[in-house]
C-alpha cells in the first residue's frame, strides 16, 4: 500500500513500540500539565462564572446535552476494542471514587443538582472500550438490502486487515481528568525485546521495543483501506476516494480518529470512564480539582502496569440513543461485529501458557 497519504497525515504508521509510546508519553505528559495547570485557571473563571443565574446555568446545561445528542435515524461506524476484566471492574471503581469526590449529594437532576453528573455522560462497564478509529460521519443510513451490503463489505474488509495483525498487548499508564471534564485512562503498547519474544517464559516485557507498534498500525490500515476500497463513499455526497484525499488530507481527518481523539496523530490509545460537566458555568459551586487530581493519583498508582490482551476488535453501525449516547458504540448498536486478530505466534498465540489465563492479565 502506497502510505505517503498517512505519513502527510502524521500517523506513524511505520513507528516501533519505543518511538509510538515515547510520542503517547509526551501527548500524556502534555494534557496532564495542562489539567493541573487549569486549577487556578478555573478558579478565576468561577469567580466570573458565579455571577450567571441559575436560568442562564440552565441553558448552560441543556447546550452541554446536546453534545451528546445525534439527531434522529443517523449512525456511525466506529472500531473499538472491549475493555475486558479485571480491568473494567477497576475502571468502575476508580470512576466510582471519582464521582465520590466530586460531590456525596444526589447529582443526576439537571435543575436542581449543585454539581450535575448526568447520567448520559457514562458509558455502562460492559461497554468501556478504547477506539481505534472512527471512519465515518454521522449519516442517515440507506434502507434495504444496499446499506446492509455495505456493511457486508467493510466487515469483509476489516477481516481481511485482521488476517495480517498479530493479537497484541496494551498497558495502562495513568488515569487523568482532563480540563475539558473527561476522565480517561491511558494505555502504551508493550512489545517483544528486541525483536524477539522471550523463547523460555514466551512473555511480552518490553515498552521500549523495536517491534512495529501494533496500535498505530492497526489503525492506520483500518483508515488505509476505508480509501483504498472506496468504502467513504456512504458518508458523503460525493465518492472519496486516494486521488482526493491527497490533494485535501483535511478530508481525512473530518472524518477519523486522527481529529477526535486527543488532538493527536500519533497512536494515542485512550478508555473514556466518563464525562464530568465541570465547567465554571455548569456547576451551582466550585469543584474542588485537586482533590479529583489526586484521587486519579492514586489510581494511577494502582493501575498502571496493569494489561490488556487485544484478541479482537469490534466493527459497529452505532445510533448514539444508548447509555453514553453519541460517546458508546455498542448500546443500541443498529450492527455489530467481531472481528478476531491473527493469534499463530508470540505469546497471545493458541498454544501460549497465556491462554489458559483471563483475557486480561496483570
Amino acid at each position: 500500500m502506497d502510505r505517503i497519504l498517512l505519513e502527510r497525515l502524521g500517523i506513524g504508521w511505520k513507528d516501533s513500540v519505543s518511538e509510538a509510546n515515547e510520542k503517547r508519553m509526551k501527548e500524556y505528559d502534555r494534557q496532564l500539565e495542562e489539567a493541573l495547570d487549569y486549577v487556578e485557571e478555573y478558579n478565576k473563571y468561577w469567580e466570573t462564572a458565579r455571577e450567571l443565574d441559575l436560568q442562564a446555568m440552565l441553558e448552560k446545561r441543556r447546550l452541554y446535552e446536546k453534545g451528546f445528542v445525534t439527531e434522529d435515524g443517523k449512525t456511525q461506524l466506529a472500531v473499538s476494542i472491549r475493555i475486558c476484566e479485571p480491568l473494567r471492574r477497576l475502571f468502575a471503581e476508580a470512576r466510582e471514587e471519582v464521582l465520590r469526590s466530586l460531590t456525596e449529594e444526589p447529582a443526576a437532576d439537571v435543575e436542581r443538582s449543585p454539581v450535575w453528573v448526568p447520567d448520559f455522560a457514562h458509558i455502562q462497564d460492559e461497554d468501556l472500550h478504547v477506539t481505534v478509529c472512527i471512519p465515518s460521519l454521522w449519516r442517515e443510513p440507506n434502507v434495504g438490502p444496499a446499506h446492509d451490503a455495505y456493511n457486508r463489505e467493510v466487515a469483509k474488509a476489516l477481516h481481511t486487515i485482521a488476517a495480517d495483525h498479530e493479537a497484541f498487548v496494551l498497558e495502562v499508564d495513568r488515569l487523568v481528568l482532563t480540563k475539558d471534564g473527561s476522565l480517561l485512562a491511558l494505555f502504551r503498547a508493550v512489545g517483544a525485546t528486541d525483536g524477539k519474544v522471550v523463547p523460555v517464559h514466551d512473555i511480552l516485557s518490553d515498552r521500549g521495543s523495536d517491534t512495529l507498534d501494533p496500535m498505530t498500525s492497526l489503525r492506520s490500515d483500518v483508515l488505509y483501506v476505508f480509501l483504498e476500497k472506496k468504502l467513504s463513499h456512504i458518508q458523503r455526497q460525493n465518492e472519496l476516494d486516494l486521488a482526493q484525499v491527497h490533494e485535501h488530507p483535511h478530508l481525512l481527518r473530518q472524518a477519523t480518529i486522527v481529529k477526535t481523539v486527543g488532538g493527536s496523530a500519533h497512536g494515542y490509545i485512550h478508555c473514556s470512564l466518563c464525562r464530568l460537566a465541570v465547567a465554571p458555568e455548569l456547576t451551582k459551586r466550585p469543584v474542588d480539582w485537586k482533590a479529583i487530581h489526586r484521587v486519579c493519583r492514586s489510581w494511577t498508582a494502582k493501575l498502571a502496569g496493569r494489561r490488556m490482551a487485544v484478541r479482537d476488535f469490534t466493527l459497529s453501525e452505532m445510533t448514539g440513543l444508548g447509555q453514553g449516547r453519541n460517546k458508546n458504540p455498542f448500546d443500541q448498536a443498529r450492527w455489530l461485529e467481531e472481528i478476531q486478530l491473527k493469534q499463530t505466534t508470540g505469546p497471545l498465540a493458541q498454544r501460549s501458557w497465556l491462554r489458559s489465563l483471563l483475557p486480561c492479565f496483570p
